[in-house]
């Protein structure tokens, strides 16, 4: 389970930050639909989007088992903003990203085994670099 303190804009600027780190990698996909508020994510070889983002329920399940993609899409969100994100198993135990290591990568997603998703979950670790202080005029 996950759920989010952030706004929606401010949500879909955290994922979008991952998904151009992973684009890296292999081609995703995302689109916005403004008018109804929904963001999604897909890998570029699939039509079924892996994520989706609502501003009306920003929270949501992401499966361990099965596809690997939401859960490290939602690792790498939680990482860039700690303390806007909440990680849970479903027996109530909270993930904490920040002790995530990638040793334990197929312990907390068993099918995460392709080298990709190694490297994907390697670009999600990655700290977000500082802003770029202000220019003087």
């Amino acid at each position: 389970m996950w759920r989010t303190r952030l706004s929606w804009p401010e949500t879909v600027a955290t994922a979008e930050l991952v998904i151009t780190r992973w684009n890296t990698v292999t081609p995703f996909t995302t689109k916005t639909d403004q008018r109804e508020r929904i963001w999604t994510a897909r890998h570029s070889t699939t039509p079924q989007p892996f994520m989706v983002i609502a501003q009306d329920n920003l929270s949501g399940s992401a499966p361990r088992i099965g596809n690997p993609l939401p859960m490290l899409l939602l690792l790498g969100m939680a990482l860039q903003k700690p303390d806007a994100f909440d990680l849970i198993f479903a027996n109530g135990q909270k993930i904490d990203p920040q002790r995530f290591e990638l040793a334990d990568l197929t312990g907390l997603l068993p099918h995460a085994t392709h080298a990709a998703h190694r490297k994907l979950a390697e670009l999600s670790l990655q700290p977000t670099p500082p802003a770029a202080p202000p220019t003087a005029a």
